[in-house]
Formats: C-alpha cells, sequence, structure tokens
C-alpha cells in the first residue's frame, strides 16, 4: 500500500473512532438515565398519568401497539444487567388504566383497566 493511501486510511479510521467515542454517553450518564426511569415509574399515578407525560419524560416509547383491543406501549429502560421495562395501557383518552414496571418474566402481566368503575 502506498503511503497516500496508508495515511488517508489511518485518517479515516482515527475519525470514525472519535466519533464514536463522542457520542458514546459515559457510565454515569447511563445510570442517570436509569435512575431517572426508575423516579418516572414510580411517579405514574393510575387513572391520571397521560400517554403525553409518560412520552416527555421518557422518549418515544420502545413498542406501541394494541393487545386484543386495548392501547399498550412500553419502554426498554435497561439492558445493563437485566432487562427492565415500563408498560402501560392506556385508556381512549391516553390515560394509563394499569402499569407493569420491572417484573420477573416469569410473572405473567394481564393487562387490566384498573380505574374502571373509579369515579374521578
Amino acid at each position: 500500500m502506498s503511503k497516500p493511501i496508508l495515511s488517508t486510511l489511518v485518517s479515516v479510521l482515527l475519525g470514525l473512532l472519535a466519533v464514536s467515542c463522542a457520542s458514546t454517553p459515559p457510565a454515569a450518564k447511563r445510570n442517570d438515565r436509569i435512575l431517572d426511569a426508575r423516579a418516572v415509574a414510580r411517579s405514574v399515578v393510575l387513572c391520571k398519568t397521560t400517554e403525553a407525560e409518560l412520552r416527555q419524560k421518557l422518549g418515544e416509547p420502545s413498542r406501541d401497539g394494541i393487545f386484543h383491543e386495548d392501547h399498550i406501549m412500553s419502554w426498554l429502560i435497561s439492558t445493563e444487567t437485566l432487562n427492565r421495562y415500563l408498560a402501560v395501557l392506556l385508556d381512549a383518552r391516553g390515560v394509563v388504566t394499569d402499569l407493569y414496571w420491572d417484573i420477573p418474566t416469569e410473572i405473567p402481566w394481564v393487562p387490566t383497566d384498573q380505574c374502571r368503575g373509579r369515579s374521578g
């Protein structure tokens, strides 16, 4: 390989390395995000918290789908040691009516409207 080509190749590789390092958040930042997500999950109030509030705090959901006729949204919060999920069941107004947070997969979640019949 000639020197100009080798020099260009090395420059490109160093540039790519610099870009990838600059875009990788430090571990402390990732941990802050996980702690923030835990706080958000614990702050969800059934029958009051809305889809818009969750999107504002957590960003776009990992999944935004339909289960039977129910609207379910979920966020993959962490994959560092265990997968941690926050999932919510939403009513037609976009209000959280059931919640799944960091439960072992051995315990199945059956989304159920916890707000049905409540006055409010």
